[in-house]
């Protein structure tokens, strides 16, 4: 299946295969930004202008739970890798964490300056969260309290125990892309332990590597002919996924010229 967001308030849940729409989820009042599956493929969350973040029913449609979540729109959502949490960004500069069964806010963090949130994301052990700002910068947060390096293939560490979430401090700083006018996505690249990366769209059309643990620019990947705000990529895979704006219209694939 795949989930979309909509202008027109509404999520749709698409048949992969068939490219059909079978179910529809209403209930948002202004624009829906942004989606993502839960683990388990049962929820969905969404996060829209209207400055909530909502729980779906995927089989029925039906929302199961609204939260509060900011006073500006909200631009990113996500689950960690066992669902009991979700993380959401807006405009309004803060990046919180929620538990998924309660609804309640296990933490709250910003940048100095409080910059607009342009996307969030969990890593893939769950531990840290990438915060993409339109000051041009991503930020990645210790939100489990531990004291690894950060590295992803350190043991997963849930989060739905609130003492685990004294955390919250900001581990790395990644700058060199562009990104101060439009909500510009950020991946994890995990798959080989040899290079680990964080990806980021760019508004000058290209897409950037960072080394995630120097900070430094890997690599910078062109193609593009405007402004790249959709990037993601593969779990097991060093593969990358990116989308162009109305003046490009490409959705590009990338992979290394030499695997290891």
């Amino acid at each position: 299946y795949i989930a979309t967001a909509s202008d027109d308030k509404t999520l749709r849940l698409w048949s992969a295969e068939t490219g059909d729409a079978f179910v529809e989820f209403r209930g948002h009042t202004n624009f829906v930004f942004s989606c993502k599956f839960n683990p388990q493929s049962n929820l969905l969350v969404s996060g829209s202008f209207d400055e909530t973040v909502k729980l779906w029913d995927v089989r029925c449609g039906e929302c199961v739970a609204t939260l509060p979540a900011h006073s500006n729109p909200v631009t990113g959502v996500d689950f960690n890798r066992d669902g009991t949490c979700i993380v959401s960004g807006s405009y309004d500069g803060l990046v919180r964490i929620w538990d998924t069964a309660t609804g309640e806010c296990l933490k709250t963090v910003y940048a100095e300056g409080n910059p607009p949130v342009g996307g969030v994301r969990f890593s893939p052990n769950g531990r840290f969260v990438l915060s993409g700002t339109l000051d041009s910068k991503l930020r990645l947060y210790d939100v489990s309290g531990g004291h690894g390096r950060g590295g992803f293939g350190n043991e997963y560490r849930g989060l739905h125990h609130r003492r685990q979430l004294r955390g919250g401090k900001c581990s790395k700083t990644y700058a060199g892309h562009d990104n101060t006018k439009f909500c510009a996505f950020a991946a994890f690249l995990s798959a080989n332990p040899k290079r680990q990366c964080v990806v980021s769209g760019s508004e000058d059309g290209k897409v950037y590597l960072y080394d995630l643990q120097s900070r430094l620019v890997r690599q910078t990947l062109e193609g593009h002919h405007d402004a790249v705000l959709a990037v993601d990529a593969h779990d097991s895979l060093e593969l990358i996924g990116s989308g162009g704006m109305s003046n490009d219209k490409f959705v590009r694939f990338w992979g290394p010229s030499k695997i290891d």
